[in-house]
């Protein structure tokens, strides 16, 4: 496609406008996209915004600023999407996209800016970055229109790059290319925001009011209308040579909101330290195909499907195809096992010999980056199919004499870390060879976390991804994950409830790994949820393991721990096979100054909607096992049930949530994995998720100032 003959993408130079009606007559939605590489391994991490601004060239109100704390406007016409992140190891890539719907922006918008910044706590500047570029996209098909690079940033922080503007009723883009040092306050400040900001920071007494970037000579520049009036914030940006401005297009200089504005709340530019919160539709089933003859036609079908070995080649072919076609989720995948951030192709069936044999295993992915190849055979199990040690064995075997860097094993097994593998091999071959196992359960949360959280930068590879995810979800895929405690679980609950289980039994044993399994699958369940990568801590050696079944015998506990970003601390999820009931359990430090009502108030007031039934701990100093404990509907009438009645103090708080366990060892209704996952989730919806750790004031002058 080219525009005045020239083929798109069109590389713009600052100053330089174009008319989005000679991109696309009928272009009505964009995505712009940010993309910062960084140098030498050292990512620079830029954060996109957008001002929303006037025919004053001010905000009308505070929800006119996109930023990270508020990445929606306009009722959705702009979006801020979530960040996506490559992992190159020489120069990694930050990626910021908003979507831009012009035709749901109200007439009073004149002007959309399209800003950046970095966080000043980490000393880095634009100048840092190997690379600094703006593209702007057509949303339906990601087709490239428009590019501008920063070629000139040095010291500064935040950053123009451009704007959409209307004139004659029609939107126009110009590429401004203007900087800042003092990052996302000034700008946000410059352009009418109300910013909650800490004494001493910067305010917009300040600044020195706005510039104007006016338009420089360029292919698209407007003949006929004089397109410069782009009030825009001092900075280091500067005026391009051979350019007027029309007396009749200076900037207003009212510095304040619109007269519509009736908003006084401030916005903070903090950037957030919190947990992420569960989607609110987190219990709703997945939507599957009609039961009558008019089926949906689907692009992994799961029609046809015979026994497990038409189960198995169609996983494996579906599997290494999307890996390929959707560069995001192969990339994902293959960087967990070393593989480079290059170019993913797979094969399914290839063949090999060795020792006079012929060997087909399910697969081969080669990733190539420059002069570097890196290859993997694939073997793939669905169902309950399980790994043998002696297949593994004989493709570790093949990947030696071939010279191929990796064997990968795919199944719905878990293992309890990920230096774990379900088969064992002499160590010895696996010298120059790796071995790694991924299950379905990990496969399924990866493609979950691009898909739902769209990650995916090519809109029609997003629905690929989608149908991928549909056909892993189908029962009759065979690609169900961690379902089952395994076949000992009966014997050993009946065994621990009589009190005749032995640490020693080999059933012990096995319990506690499916547990481990078990707090895996939950942890990956939460990462879906949540669009964040949550971890299952696992025992850490030999000694871990032998200590809980040991616990296991005696006292019929089964512990497991999930850590998740932003967090107060780790969910501690507890199984007890005598009581039959689940616990989850987390602690919060208590405030470090107040009285001991002060600080039990501090933790009700972060969990207004909890039930009454939570059991609230207070931990005391003076040693250990000294607390006071009561449930939560009783401390919030009487708070005085958690003060200690001597002089010691409350130093932390651990709240916990018991629910029944379902006794079958399998995921239905009634069964332990159901019941566990149910447990963790609601609990940290109801309270980990509204929990705080306490941040002590700064100390402050006395009004003398210190004089």
């Amino acid at each position: 496609m080219t525009i005045n003959g020239d083929a798109l993408p069109i590389e713009l130079a600052k100053g330089n406008n174009v008319a989005l009606r000679d991109l696309d007559e009928e272009l009505g939605s964009v995505t712009a996209v940010l993309e910062t590489t960084g140098t030498d391994g050292q990512p620079i991490d830029a954060d996109v915004s957008v001002l929303l601004l006037n025919a004053e060239g001010k905000v009308r109100s505070n929800d006119d600023f996109v930023f990270y704390n508020q990445p929606v406007a306009l009722s959705g016409a702009i979006h801020l999407r979530d960040k996506i992140r490559s992992d190159d190891d020489d120069q990694p890539v930050s990626t910021d996209m908003v979507t831009v719907e012009l035709d749901g922006v109200p007439d009073d918008i004149q002007r959309i800016v399209l800003c950046a910044s970095l966080d000043q706590s980490l000393s880095q500047t634009f100048g840092d970055a190997a690379a600094v570029r703006l593209k702007i996209r057509k949303s339906d098909d990601a087709t490239e229109l428009l590019v501008f690079t920063a070629s000139d940033a040095s010291s500064e922080t935040g950053w123009i790059f451009g704007e959409f503007y209307r004139r004659q009723e029609e939107w126009k883009f110009r590429a401004v290319g203007q900087g800042f040092d003092d990052g996302l306050a000034q700008l946000a400040l410059e352009f009418g925001v109300e910013i909650d900001q800490p004494d001493g920071a910067l305010t917009a007494d300040d600044a020195q009011g706005p510039t104007v970037e006016t338009s420089g000579p360029g292919e698209f520049i407007d003949e006929q209308v004089d397109d410069s009036t782009s009030p825009a914030p001092a900075g280091r940006g500067s005026q391009p040579a051979g350019t007027t401005m029309s007396s009749t297009d200076s900037p207003a200089t009212n510095p304040g909101f619109d007269s519509t504005d009736e908003s006084t709340t401030t916005v903070s530019v903090r950037r957030p330290v919190r947990p992420p919160k569960l989607p609110s539709d987190w219990n709703s089933t997945v939507p599957t195909d009609s039961d009558t003859d008019w089926q949906t036609a689907r692009l992994f079908p799961v029609a046809g499907i015979g026994g497990a070995e038409e189960q198995e080649r169609r996983a494996t072919s579906a599997l290494l195809a999307v890996m390929r076609l959707v560069k995001e989720f192969g990339r994902s995948i293959m960087k967990k096992f070393g593989a480079p951030s290059g170019a993913v192709e797979t094969f399914i069936e290839v063949p090999f010999g060795l020792d006079d044999q012929a060997y087909r295993p399910d697969g081969v992915v080669r990733v190539t980056r420059g002069k570097r190849v890196w290859t993997t055979l694939v073997e793939v199990k669905t169902s309950d199919a399980k790994l043998t040690d002696a297949q593994v064995d004989k493709y570790v075997d093949i990947a030696r004499d071939k010279g191929i860097d990796a064997v990968l094993t795919i199944s719905n097994q878990l293992t309890g870390s990920s230096d774990d593998h379900p088969v064992t091999i002499d160590k010895r071959k696996l010298r120059k060879v790796s071995l790694h196992h991924l299950s379905w359960d990990e496969i399924r949360t990866e493609a979950t976390l691009l898909a739902k959280y769209e990650r995916v930068s090519d809109p029609t590879q997003q629905r690929v991804l989608e149908e991928f995810l549909r056909y892993m979800t189908h029962a009759r895929s065979g690609l169900h994950g961690f379902t089952n405690m395994g076949p000992q679980w009966v014997k050993v609950r009946d065994a621990v409830r009589a009190q005749t289980l032995r640490s020693t039994d080999k059933g012990c044993a096995d319990v506690t790994s499916q547990f481990d399994q078990l707090i895996q699958r939950v942890s990956l369940d939460m990462s879906g949820l949540l669009g964040v990568e949550t971890a299952a801590m696992a025992p850490r050696n030999r000694s871990d393991s032998a200590t809980r079944q040991q616990q296991l015998a005696d006292s019929g506990l089964l512990f497991g721990s999930i850590k998740i970003p932003g967090a107060v601390d780790r969910i501690v999820v507890e199984a007890d096979l005598r009581t039959e009931h689940v616990t989850c359990s987390v602690r919060i430090d208590a405030p470090r100054e107040g009285r001991a009502q002060t600080r039990v108030n501090w933790l009700l007031r972060q969990i207004p909607e909890a039930r009454d039934g939570l059991r609230i701990e207070a931990v005391l100093t003076g040693g250990r096992g000294q607390t006071t404990v009561g449930l939560l509907g009783a401390i919030r009438k009487r708070p005085d049930l958690l003060i200690p009645t001597d002089t010691r103090e409350i130093r932390a708080f651990k709240i916990s949530f018991e629910t029944n366990m379902g006794s079958k060892r399998s995921g239905s209704k009634d069964g332990l994995i159901t019941s566990v996952e149910t447990s963790v989730i609601r609990f940290y919806g109801e309270v980990v998720q509204n929990l705080r750790s306490w941040n002590s004031r700064a100390p402050q002058l006395g009004s003398s100032g210190g004089n």
